[in-house]
This record gives structure tokens, sequence and C-alpha cells, in this order.
């Protein structure tokens, strides 16, 4: 078994431990101590890191594999493998600096990431200073690190720049309080000036780009790869894992459920059977769909020509997966019976995880779908289109 199946293997012996914790996570609007630990030990969150710094340096289908299993268990678990993981990615792509300082005592970071420009930096002595306040930053309760990007403005002309700070100093506002996701724990980070020595920032132009300066350190093609198709594609891998939990789950129950009044199996009746086999048949569809699309990243990547008709093929795709799966879901619940929607129904939960991270963005499907459509017809994207 190669070392990234094993990894996935171990991800799906933990996924019924993850739905267990599903609800205390949601109570306590974070991820357990104990998951975190769980988590890295089955070695997830060091897959994309660098092996001169420790880290198996695995590639993206690897990683979306087992994120879709954690996604399985609990969709808050799923969502923070994705941003624990790909941010370690990352890391990889800021100066050799960053690097060693980030992976000093271990091969793996926590980091949240919020990538929309909430803040302004200005250049200084040896760096910039930077000042702003974030929504969404999905995992800040267990981070070390945190990453914003701002808008740097030098004379006339103004940089996106991706900026990587110390946890200790920002400060986070306690928001999260929301009908879905809730333990992901993405509250408010606020940076109050902070100094932000140079290497330790990255022009966004470069992240999208897949020409950081991480990539002159790293040579292999995982260090080139562009950040919004894989962001967008490993985002949805868990998103589809939530449903995928959710079919089996309603499998289960449909067996043994017997119809309030009527005293009928549902397992015997026409309307279980068919909306078992069109969700299977979905998200397979989906599944194929999306490994296929990380594989041709991957591999146009390598072949140095991942462009720009390619990458907006990737946001397509995974509005594509998270819309099936959010429709599966909302499907798959509304047969299971009203007793699905009880408090710790793992059915309620995961169709409000579902609904919410859905309007995450990057998986906001008429922009997705414009945006190929435009791209594909030969029109000009525009010049903010995250892609």
């Amino acid at each position: 078994m190669e070392y990234g199946d094993e990894i996935t293997h171990r991800v799906r012996a933990l996924a019924p431990t993850l739905a267990e914790r599903a609800r205390a996570a949601e109570d306590a609007r974070r991820l357990p101590d104990e998951t975190i630990a769980d988590l890295a030990g089955t070695g997830l969150f060091d897959m994309l890191v660098p092996k001169r710094f420790g880290g198996a340096e695995l590639g993206f289908e690897a990683m979306a594999a087992a994120c879709r299993e954690a996604g399985a268990g609990c969709a808050s678990t799923g969502w923070l493998s994705v941003i624990y993981t790909l941010h370690n990615w990352m890391v990889a792509l800021f100066p050799e600096q960053a690097q060693a300082e980030v992976w000093a005592d271990r091969p793996y970071a926590l980091i949240p990431c919020v990538l929309s420009p909430g803040g302004t930096a200005a250049p200084a002595d040896g760096g910039h200073r930077v000042t702003g306040r974030w929504s969404w930053g999905s995992g800040v309760m267990h981070a070390g690190h945190v990453m914003v990007m701002a808008l740097v403005t030098d004379g006339d002309a103004i940089e996106p720049r991706l900026f990587l700070l110390p946890r200790e100093e920002v400060a986070v506002h306690d928001v999260w309080h929301t009908s879905g996701m809730r333990g992901t724990g993405s509250n408010d980070i606020e940076v109050p000036d902070v100094f932000v020595p140079a290497h330790r920032s990255v022009p966004l132009a470069d992240l999208a780009e897949g020409r950081s300066p991480g990539s002159l350190v790293h040579p292999g093609p995982l260090y080139r790869t562009p950040l919004v198709p894989v962001f967008a594609l490993t985002g949805a891998a868990p998103v589809l894992g939530v449903a995928e939990g959710v079919l089996a789950r309603f499998a289960e129950r449909t067996r043994g459920r017997v119809m309030a009044y009527s005293g009928e199996r549902q397992r015997d009746t026409a309307g279980a059977q068919v909306r078992l086999a069109a969700a299977t048949a979905d998200l397979a569809a989906a599944r194929l769909l999306l490994e296929d699309a990380l594989r041709g990243v991957v591999r146009a990547v390598a072949d140095g020509d991942c462009d720009m008709r390619r990458r907006a093929r990737a946001r397509l795709v995974a509005a594509h997966v998270a819309g099936t799966a959010r429709r599966v879901v909302n499907d798959l619940c509304s047969a299971a019976g009203a007793s699905a929607q009880f408090s710790d129904s793992p059915f309620q939960r995961a169709q409000r995880d579902v609904n919410t991270i859905s309007g995450h963005v990057v998986f906001e499907p008429d922009a997705a779908y414009a945006l190929y459509g435009r791209i594909e017809l030969g029109l000009d994207p525009g010049p903010v289109t995250l892609v």
C-alpha cells in the first residue's frame, strides 16, 4: 500500500470517531483537541510538506481522498482537514526563511488563511505594516500562525499580498455563531498595525500563477501549481464526503425503518429504492469528475501547460461537485423522515453543514459556470476573477 493510500485508510478508520464527536464540536464551536491530535497522527497534515522539512511531499489527489473520508464523518472536521493540510503546502510557497520558522519544531503547522483582502499594508523598512480585520478564519482556534490577504498601496499601484503572522500577534474575535459548520471555529482575525518582515509575504499574483519564491526552493511541480484550482478542488472533496456519509447512513436507516401509520418497511418502497440508486449514481459521477479534474491539473502543471481554461474548469468542477453534494444531502434528508431532524441526528447536522459550506464563494455556481463559459467562448474573464 502506498503511503498516500495508507493515510486515507487511517482517516477512513477514524471517521466513525469523528462522527461521534461531531455534536461536541458543534456545541464548542471548535474541533476537540483530541480530533486535532488524531488527524495529526494519521499523517494528514504533513502530506504536502516538502521532504526537506520532514514532510511526505505527496500530491493533491491523495490529500483530497483523505479529506473526503474525514468529511464523511464530520463536515467541520473535513473542512479543517483541507484547511490545515493545504495551508502547509502554501507555507512551502513562501521564502525559505519563513518555512524554516514555521516548521522549526515539527513538519506541519495549524494555519488558517483568509484570501479576501480585508486589510491594508504599507511598505516599511524590511517589510510591511499590516492592519485589518478578516472574517471566515476557519481553524483559527487551534492556530499557531495565520495568513491574511492585504492590499499594498505604493504610489498609484495596488498589489494584493499574502502575509504570514504568528498567532500571538493577532486578535481573534468570537463571532462564529452560525447554523452550520459550527465546529470550524471560523472567527474573525484582526491585525492591529503589525510589522511583517519581507520573507513572510508573497504577492497573490505569484501564488495564482505558480511562480512563488517557494517554487525556486522546491523544484517539483507540486510547488509550481497555481493556488486557485487546487483550493477549489480540494475544498470540494470533504463536501462530497459529507454527502457520501449521508448516503451510507440513509441506506442503513432505510433497511430497518418502519413507516408511521402504514407499518410498511421503507426498504420495500419504490421511492426509497429510487432515491438510494439516484444518489449513488450522482455521487459516483461527482467523485470521478473531481478526481479527473485534479489529475488534469497535476498533469498540466507537470507539462508546463496549466492554462486559464484548465483553471476555469477546476472552478466549474468544484462548484458542480459541491452543488451535487448539497442536492443529494437535502434529497436524502427529506426522505429520512421527521425524526432525522432531532438535534442529535447526524442527518440534520449534515444538512445544515452542507448548506452552509456550499455558500462559500469558490462554490458559487453562477460565478463558476459563467467564468468557464466566458473563457471557453474566448472572452476576457475580468481583472479580479478568482481563477
